[in-house]
């Protein structure tokens, strides 16, 4: 009881926040999304327009607390204070949530749920995000630069230093804290924007560590849940070979010296399609289909306007047999936006193409 009445009088003050795309709304709320997204700095923002005395904030990630002892008092310690909001990050699912008028509770599982709560996820910065984040620039090509070379994640974005890298070599410790699945997430991650088969990771890894099929596969599935990572699949074909994407296209740069930057533009688009909750797939020649919108996109870096309506011809029965009806180039120069062959089809840079999804 000693350590709720600890967490009950602490005091909260969120000076660094600025504004993400999701608002907590409902009274019975989980919010998912990997660790270090920011999911703390939304719920402390919430918090301050709720009465001091009204709320109780408990974040099972702290080593001082006992989980089993705080739901033993629990019930008790929101009756006896007339808590209002009861804010659990971190939740375990190893017991049965109290009866209060408003909770919300955080987990980096998306496999866990509540029925009657709303679901929120959480995800690093969009480039919209970013953009609000930085109060210093304003010519935007020079933002995109900045974005392309600091991430998505929070912390590393506002941080004072320089040695991004090392910092995302820190968070990621962290964040996975397993030797095993580091070297796993590592692996997937210089392997970035391109075809794999985990029985592929699986050769490679056991050169020089001991691991199991079904360790493997289990830790991924993990990874993906966590949000991680990304398996994008081919249209109609779940068997194929899979795209793979890490959660921020920064990554691969922090944790290997072998460079790409088309595959990290590549994985750059993907984080913007999917922080707006689109299904999507590859197809060959086609980086993202997207069925729902009948939408193909291709990426295509610093390609001039001619190369890449060459591309497009080469492309066309591809387009009919999968009825796309409009296709956006995105690049890092060009712009332009026509009719061909009876398509709808644009080409934008990223900076521009991003802020109009």
């Amino acid at each position: 009881m000693q350590t709720l009445q600890t967490l009950y009088e602490a005091n909260f003050k969120n000076s660094l926040f600025f504004d993400r795309k999701i608002t907590i709304g409902s009274k019975k709320t989980i919010l998912h999304g990997p660790r270090k997204s920011g999911k703390s700095h939304l719920i402390i923002d919430h918090l301050s327009h709720y009465e001091k005395g009204s709320y109780l904030y408990i974040d099972f990630s702290d080593d001082r607390i006992e989980p089993h002892l705080v739901a033993e008092n629990l019930p008790l310690f929101l009756q006896k204070n007339r808590i209002q909001l009861l804010v659990i990050e971190h939740f375990d699912f190893s017991f049965d949530l109290p009866k209060v008028e408003e909770i919300l509770i955080t987990t980096t599982f998306t496999c866990k749920t509540l029925q009657g709560y709303e679901e929120l996820t959480l995800y690093p910065l969009d480039f919209e995000e970013f953009i609000s984040f930085d109060k210093k620039h304003s010519n935007i090509e020079h933002l995109f630069n900045l974005f392309a070379n600091n991430g998505t994640f929070p912390q590393i974005v506002q941080s004072v230093e320089q040695d991004y890298q090392r910092q995302m070599q820190s968070m990621l410790h962290l964040i996975l804290n397993d030797a095993t699945t580091f070297l796993i997430y590592k692996r997937l991650c210089e392997l970035q924007s391109t075809k794999v088969s985990l029985f592929q990771i699986y050769n490679h890894l056991k050169a020089f560590t001991k691991i199991s099929k079904d360790k493997l596969y289990a830790i991924t599935a993990e990874l993906i849940d966590q949000k991680l990572l990304f398996f994008v699949e081919k249209y109609n074909q779940p068997s194929s070979s899979k795209k793979v994407y890490p959660i921020d296209f920064a990554l691969k740069d922090a944790l290997t010296f072998k460079k790409d930057f088309l595959k990290r533009f590549e994985n750059m688009v993907f984080l913007e399609l999917i922080k707006r909750g689109k299904k999507v797939y590859y197809e060959e020649g086609i980086d993202f289909y997207l069925p729902e919108e009948s939408l193909a996109i291709l990426c295509v870096g610093f390609a001039t306007t001619e190369a890449i309506e060459i591309k497009l011809q080469k492309l066309l029965p591809t387009f009919w047999s999968l009825h796309v009806k409009r296709i956006e180039v995105v690049t890092l120069s060009s712009e332009s936006a026509k009719d061909i062959e009876g398509f709808s089809f644009s080409i934008a840079p990223f900076w521009e193409w991003s802020l109009q999804l």
